[in-house]
């Protein structure tokens, strides 16, 4: 019988599981998030897909993780902010409901936190004991690893903000209460607001599609439309101060970059580069900006990694 562990990652719009034995993923699954069913429907849901995945062979649950997407408190495991896409997580226990329903103990770490921690162990940070990670897409996700350990800080937000901090004083309000963060200047959620809030809206064939996402608008850009090079631009340039700024906060040997949109790493990582020297206090020779080697997995492998650090 195999010692097992499962992971769950907690995205926007799927949940993701996936089986760990001895550090590598060897069977994994997905639901949808349904962010219109309560947080403890989820986890009903979940305890299904978990029993489903250790009925497919001779396995013992040792463990299990969960990489969610808000401030966690990783050593009660308690979620302490509220997300709208998984109501009602901040007011369950998950540890009280692993070992009620599995009798294991439970890693609960922030989904950013969780997937710098599995580059770090298994991809692109392998080796390495100071690096930031951002994750590009829906918002803007970050996690720091300083002298080989997390970084959470005293209300375990540190490092996980950078997404957050302001780079338009005069900006928007962002869904978080601040002042023109770097998700509500450049991120899927505030993308189709922005274009359409353009001079040039209804002239471009942004105005023909329903969500504007960065894939589409990647995909524009090259075609060469005029509205959407502009806007690409615009984030590229605010995704570059924001690590401009995590950079001077930190000083990590390299930052490692996930999401979706590096598929346009070709156009992303030269820009930041060029911005780098351009005006940062060190040049970009000094850091090594890198794509993720695990943009599926990451976050399950750094909760399995996570367990282990926890004292039961």
């Amino acid at each position: 019988m195999k010692d097992i562990f499962i992971g769950v990652d907690f995205g926007g719009t799927r949940i993701k599981l996936g089986l760990v034995f001895e550090g590598k993923i060897i069977a994994d699954a997905n639901i949808e998030a349904a962010s219109e069913l309560t947080f403890e429907q989820r986890l009903a849901d979940i305890s299904l897909e978990i029993n489903h995945l250790l009925s497919a062979g001779a396995y013992k649950l040792t463990g299990l993780g969960f990489a969610f997407p808000g401030i966690v408190n990783f050593h009660t495991g308690r979620i302490l902010s509220k997300y709208v896409k998984y109501p009602g997580a901040e007011n369950v226990d998950l540890d009280k409901w692993a070992k009620a329903n599995f009798g294991v103990p439970i890693a609960v770490e922030n989904d950013a936190r969780a997937a710098l921690v599995g580059e770090w162990k298994h991809g692109a940070g392998i080796g390495s004991s100071d690096l930031v990670l951002v994750t590009l897409g829906t918002g803007v996700g970050t996690g720091v690893l300083v002298n080989g350990a997390p970084l959470r800080g005293k209300n375990f937000v540190g490092g996980n903000l950078g997404g957050h901090s302001t780079i338009n004083f005069e900006g928007s309000i962002c869904n978080c209460g601040n002042i023109g963060c770097v998700e509500s200047e450049s991120s899927t959620w505030a993308l189709t607001q922005i274009a359409k809030a353009s001079r040039e809206f209804l002239s471009s064939k942004l105005a023909a599609l329903d969500v504007i996402d960065f894939k589409n608008l990647f995909e524009l850009a090259e075609q060469g439309d005029a509205l959407a090079l502009k806007l690409q631009d615009r984030c590229l340039k605010v995704w570059s101060l924001c690590v401009i700024n995590l950079i001077h906060a930190y000083d990590p040997e390299k930052v490692i970059f996930g999401g979706g949109i590096m598929k346009s790493s070709h156009i992303i990582l030269p820009y930041i580069k060029q911005m780098l020297d351009k005006h940062a206090w060190i040049s970009a020779a000094d850091v090594d900006l890198v794509v993720a080697v695990q943009p599926e997995h990451a976050g399950i492998l750094g909760v399995f990694e996570l367990l282990k650090q926890k004292n039961y």
